[in-house]
């Protein structure tokens, strides 16, 4: 099974990165700390998905407790940039900003929810790949 789960942890990493990348790409150098978050985040990912298919058992905890810490953080974000967006709304003009909020909570939110699954299959999991580990 620990072999199954570091394969999601080098999926969560390439994906981490990834949203980083297309948040610069639409939003600019607005986007600094997603794309701090997906490089930091996607090579944390990696590094815990190789080590975890080798066996480390510390490959399973990095990659669980990285699922953990980021799903609360990007909870934190994508509610701030919810709030951000309705108020951008209320404001009744289409601006680059209202659409910039809006890419900015989408792409929060899809880091979310993978963050969460990825967790969540971590702590399914994690006495099976904790026997399975050294």
């Amino acid at each position: 099974m620990h072999k199954n789960i570091s394969y999601l942890y080098a999926f969560f990493g390439f994906f981490l990165m990834a949203c980083g990348a297309v948040a610069v790409d639409l939003a600019g150098e607005q986007a600094r700390t997603a794309l701090i978050t997906g490089a930091i985040g996607g090579v944390l990912g990696l590094a815990a998905g190789h080590f975890l298919n080798r066996g480390r058992r510390w490959g399973f905890l990095l990659g669980a407790a990285e699922a953990g810490l980021l799903t609360l953080l990007l909870a934190w974000r994508s509610a701030t940039y919810f709030i951000r967006l309705l108020q951008e709304v209320q404001q009744s003009q289409q601006t680059e900003d209202t659409q910039t909020a809006g890419m900015a909570f989408l792409l929060t939110t899809a880091m979310l929810i993978i963050a969460l699954l990825t967790f969540t299959v971590s702590v399914m999991f994690g006495k099976q790949v904790l026997r399975e580990t050294e």
